[in-house]
């Protein structure tokens, strides 16, 4: 038999508990804390608020009652067996702020990232680098340096001076912060619970954000540098018989024999031949001596729409196909939706991120948009003075560079400032600091249509309540970027095509 002082009882005891203590602090710790691209499993896999909190029964009741000071007056909602919404509501605002709210409930984080894409805030949820790639450099700077917010920030400003716009914009923003406010973390969407980060509150900017994104998804890129290296390398001549600016459709919208004056004298191609791709073969050596090939265009390229006039259908009446072809995500970039005011009865699909239906029908009209494929971006060498970058050659005189300060913040490291130059062009998006892979030290200013102020999301609020070709003439003349056909077709038998902005 052993026998043991309290002293040592006590010291034994001590020992255990130490251990087991620290084991415990040390898992709250590992359990409670983002490592690296891992959100913190504590918190992800907690039964009273992780992901299990966001499983949905399949017979999930979505009735909601929501009473709000913002709300103007009754707004009812039925969703249907797809879970497509139909919001009856007796003014527009009313509407918007339900369709803020749908949008929010189902959509939120899709809205939420996407914004932050375009605002150039990627490194504030997952940090400076993907693995290797470099979310900072080929993300955040870049949206910056293209000028995303700074196009947005006009575009609000304009759509803000319009009181009709504004009521719009901050109703649809009060709905869905209405849904925000009404979360806990246990709720958020899990996305959140994956990357570890909360959502904020939307903001009419964040509307402009999102537009401005579609209009960079819609518009040519950077390809500008390929083709004039390429032009270049081949010289104007053979470039322009290789890239001629011709008609790729198979017949032009416009009836045959109808006169009218080329504004661009466009060189000829060869029967049955739409594109030209440069493609070396020993039957095709060109007189410049440069092997080229004539090749059609590929039948599934690009988006379609057309309408037809009720003189050519069974039933007298027109008829209207619209087929945009935007990327597939899941979740979907559409949102489907009606509304429905004292004014208008509207149908179609939605933009998660804006009010109303980009395309759709009503009683009256229906109407489609397709990308026009528009080069609505250009790029500027710019000649600073000295290597301040503080003056410019503008038109042969010297102007004064105006700074824009761009503050990136970074997950778990300090904020990256980007200085921008900005010049009568737009921002300067390439130079020493900024991917010059050119290593020439030379600086190109950026010239795109979007930063322009735009009214955008106007067009699409008049169409939803358009009765005619003269609504619908008026909604269009509001859309500035990107390119884009709108087809139109009314009860009334008008059709009509218009390539806008």
């Amino acid at each position: 038999m052993f026998l043991f002082s309290p002293r040592q009882r006590l010291k034994m005891r001590l020992i255990p508990f130490t251990i087991f203590f620290a084991l415990t602090a040390g898992l709250i710790y590992v359990l409670d804390t983002k490592m690296g691209s891992v959100p913190p499993a504590g918190k992800l896999l907690s039964p009273s608020h992780g992901l299990w909190k966001n499983a949905e029964p399949a017979d999930a009741a979505f009735n909601i009652d929501i009473r709000s000071g913002y709300l103007q007056d009754e707004v009812s909602v039925h969703l249907d067996d797809r879970l497509v919404p139909h919001i009856f509501a007796k003014n527009d605002p009313d509407a918007y702020f339900v369709e803020g709210f749908l949008h929010a409930k189902f959509r939120l984080w899709q809205m939420e990232f996407q914004t932050h894409a375009a605002a150039g805030r990627l490194c504030e949820i997952i940090g400076e680098k993907v693995g290797e790639v470099s979310v900072l450099e080929l993300q955040d700077r870049k949206f910056r340096r293209l000028g995303m917010v700074y196009a947005a920030e006009n575009s609000v400003k304009l759509m803000e001076s319009n009181p009709e716009m504004k009521a719009a914009l901050d109703a649809y923003t009060a709905g869905i912060n209405e849904y925000i406010g009404k979360l806990s973390p246990a709720d958020y969407p899990i996305e959140y619970k994956i990357l570890d980060y909360a959502p904020e509150p939307w903001t009419n900017l964040k509307t402009a954000l999102f537009l401005k994104y579609m209009s960079y998804d819609l518009a040519r890129d950077f390809d500008d540098f390929a083709m004039t290296n390429l032009r270049n390398h081949l010289g104007k001549d053979l470039f322009d018989k290789v890239f001629p600016v011709t008609q790729d459709s198979l017949d032009p919208i416009a009836p045959r024999g109808t006169l009218f004056t080329p504004s661009v004298a466009a060189p000829s191609m060869p029967a049955g031949a739409e594109e030209v791709y440069l493609n070396p073969s020993k039957d095709s050596v060109g007189t410049e001596g440069y092997a080229y090939r004539l090749e059609p265009r590929h039948p599934d390229i690009g988006s379609n729409n057309w309408v037809v006039g009720g003189a050519k259908t069974a039933s007298g009446r027109p008829i209207l196909c619209n087929d945009p072809h935007l990327g597939l995500n899941l979740p979907s970039l559409w949102y489907e939706v009606q509304i429905h005011t004292p004014e208008y009865n509207t149908y179609g699909v939605s933009f998660p991120g804006a009010p109303g239906v980009i395309i759709g029908f009503n009683d009256s009209i229906a109407w489609g948009v397709t990308n026009a494929m528009r080069d609505v971006m250009d790029f500027y060498e710019v000649r600073f003075r000295d290597s301040t970058m503080g003056e410019y050659l503008y038109n042969g005189v010297w102007e004064q560079t105006v700074w824009r300060t761009e503050t990136i913040k970074i997950r778990g490291k300090a904020d990256f400032v980007d200085k921008i130059p900005m010049t009568k062009w737009g921002p300067v998006m390439f130079d020493r600091t900024y991917a010059n892979e050119m290593k020439n030290n030379k600086a190109y200013a950026v010239r795109w249509s979007a930063h322009d102020p735009g009214m955008e999301a106007k067009t699409f609020t008049m169409l939803n309540r358009a009765k005619n070709y003269d609504d619908y003439l008026a909604a269009i003349s509001n859309f500035g970027c990107p390119g884009q056909n709108f087809v139109f077709a009314s009860k009334s038998n008008e059709i009509a095509w218009w390539q806008q902005a």
